[in-house]
């Protein structure tokens, strides 16, 4: 019996600056937004936002398996409803999942980076890192006054950029200082090169899907 993804409880506010994306996926990928009990309110209701079939879709299983790490940036939002006017944006949260692939171990590490706090984990092949990557995570942003309300979830996935890739090996390392163009090595600057190519020839495009809750009231 295969067991089910584990939920990843998140908690975070912060002010919402535009509406949301209309966004296409590649068939196939879906995500869903729906609600779920709030365990910490009666009768309240918390989104919980999950991805399926992301590695069905061989653009990110080539990207991988060809050392291209993959930045998926998910974004919840809650949405008033309004009868007068435009729906207005009230909460938001984003948060980062980091994918590479280490071949010399012939697993795959997994970084997930919200406000300030890493977490790392590692599978051994593409079918745990699929199960890892549809993991459900329940959001802990709250509709408070009255009114109708409902939530939207926007992933964005792409390969990650040349400057990204060293701003990702520095953090791993714990190096905070300021990158610089005189202190790398030969192989450093061959290792650069190669990365550059590989994001040339891969031209892989940004890849959005959105999904979005039915509504709820709040009394």
């Amino acid at each position: 019996m295969r067991l089910p993804a584990p939920v990843l409880l998140l908690a975070a506010l912060a002010l919402v600056p535009a509406p949301p994306l209309l966004a296409q996926g590649a068939a196939g990928v879906t995500l869903g937004v729906r609600l779920v009990p709030d365990p910490s309110r009666k009768d309240g209701l918390l989104p919980e936002a999950r991805v399926k079939g992301l590695l069905e879709d061989e653009r990110w299983t080539s990207a991988l398996l060809s050392g291209l790490p993959l930045r998926l940036h998910y974004r919840l939002e809650l949405w008033r409803k309004r009868s007068s006017w435009f729906d207005a944006a009230v909460r938001a949260v984003e948060w980062d999942v980091v994918v590479r692939r280490e071949p010399l171990l012939d697993q795959y590490a997994v970084t997930t980076v919200l406000l300030g706090r890493t977490r790392q984990q590692r599978y051994p092949g593409l079918d745990a890192l699929g199960t890892a990557l549809g993991v459900a995570y329940r959001i802990a942003v709250r509709a408070t006054g009255k009114g109708e309300y409902y939530y939207v979830t926007t992933l964005s996935v792409s390969t990650l950029s040349d400057t990204d890739l060293d701003e990702m090996d520095r953090v791993m390392r714990g190096d905070t200082a300021d990158p610089t163009d005189d202190g790398g090595n030969i192989g450093d600057a061959v290792s650069r090169s190669a990365r550059r190519m590989l994001l040339r020839v891969a031209g892989l495009p940004i890849m959005r899907v959105e999904g979005k809750s039915e509504g709820f009231a709040v009394d």
